[in-house]
């Protein structure tokens, strides 16, 4: 009986000495943005890190009058390891990279240093594969600081959640780590990259300028090269394409109509032709009417909103031929569908011929509300 007693409490000691080694909460900078950036030889890194326990007050509903704390650590070296290093060899705490959500690249990053990031960024747990990327031309730091409205911290803003913006009005494809490193090495087609900028001029807080993160375009990225970049407006033809399209908003200003496209849809069908394919394209367009001031009949109408999807689509597709990149992606299918009918060099050699024809069939919904 005595030997049971006293193996008990050993027991319960010696199961307790697994806990010892846990790091609290409050211990650790939990770093949820990193930015890449590369200048005159040197490797620049930005560490974003925000308080967790400001986010979990505002997830209840909480407001603060005063704006959450944003860190940003930078380092620089003459590689991206020692960048990093010079990061956390400063901070005062361990640093944890496990709620990393954003990724940012300036654009001599991107176009001269990306096979090094990949090398890096394959060797390491870093990064997780949903991790959002976006290109930051200039103001790198400020655009790490900024706190979202009514002093909500950054966690709530589009850089860390598109989807939820983009459900609303999918005016441009997001993009993640996973579909860079997937795509990266594909020698047909094109990656847009979102690229941001910090815009003042919009929203006003008070009789101050609210400073935001503002999507301005995309950077496009094909045969591990930059292309160049297009503007929203450049890139308005893309979202026909986006098979994540889940809503759109068209505006005809010179008859006063607005109409709502919700989850368009989309068909390639390759023409096999010679020495280059060509292709026709077919959108399904399901639209509601949002406004009609002057009363424009359904037909018109329709007709008006044809136009348009047509008019976007080529004007894409021709400032990507300006660029000399397929900014629409129309190569993919016959390359993963049709190899052995052409070589890569014929699926790149688009052409302003290459598109066939473009078919958009226009289904009007909420009809109960027109008039």
């Amino acid at each position: 009986m005595k030997r049971f007693i006293i193996v008990i409490p050993l027991t319960f000691v010696l199961s307790l000495t697994g806990c010892w080694g846990i790091k609290e909460i409050q211990h650790q900078t939990y770093i949820t943005a990193v930015g890449l950036d590369f200048q005159k030889g040197k490797y620049y890194a930005y560490f974003q890190s925000l308080s967790f326990s400001n986010i979990a007050s505002q997830e209840g509903g909480a407001t603060s009058p005063e704006e959450p704390p944003v860190l940003v650590g930078i380092g620089k070296g003459d590689t991206l390891e020692e960048a990093i290093d010079y990061i956390q060899k400063s901070s005062p705490s361990p640093l944890d990279f496990g709620h990393i959500s954003t990724l940012y690249f300036t654009p001599s990053m991107l176009n001269h240093h990306l096979p090094e990031f990949l090398d890096y960024a394959g060797r390491t747990d870093v990064l997780r594969y949903n991790t959002g990327i976006f290109i930051i031309k200039k103001d790198m730091k400020e655009a790490m600081t900024l706190n979202g409205f009514f002093g909500r911290s950054p966690a709530f803003s589009f850089t860390f959640n598109p989807g939820e913006v983009l459900e609303n009005d999918s005016f441009i494809p997001d993009i993640t780590y996973q579909n860079l490193i997937q795509r990266y090495e594909q020698p047909v087609g094109s990656i847009l990259l979102p690229s941001l900028k910090v815009e003042e001029k919009q929203w006003q807080e008070g009789e101050k300028p609210k400073s935001i993160i503002k999507v301005s375009g995309g950077y496009l990225l094909a045969q591990k090269k930059i292309k160049g970049w297009l503007s929203t407006k450049e890139l308005e033809g893309i979202n026909w394409f986006n098979k994540d399209t889940t809503r759109l908003y068209l505006v005809y200003e010179k008859k006063k109509i607005g109409v709502k496209v919700k989850k368009p849809r989309l068909k390639i069908n390759v023409v096999k032709h010679k020495p280059i394919p060509k292709y026709q394209i077919i959108v399904k367009v399901p639209i509601a009417i949002q406004e009609n001031v002057r009363n424009v009949s359904q037909e018109k109408l329709e007709s008006i909103v044809k136009k348009q999807v047509k008019q976007q689509i080529n004007e894409t597709y021709q400032k990507g031929l300006n660029l000399h990149t397929d900014v629409l992606n129309l190569s993919e299918k016959p390359y993963r569908f049709n190899r052995h009918e052409w070589s890569i060099q014929e699926l790149n050699e688009l052409t302003p011929d290459s598109i066939d024809s473009i078919k958009v069939n226009i289904v009007l919904e909420n009809t109960s509300a027109y008039k």
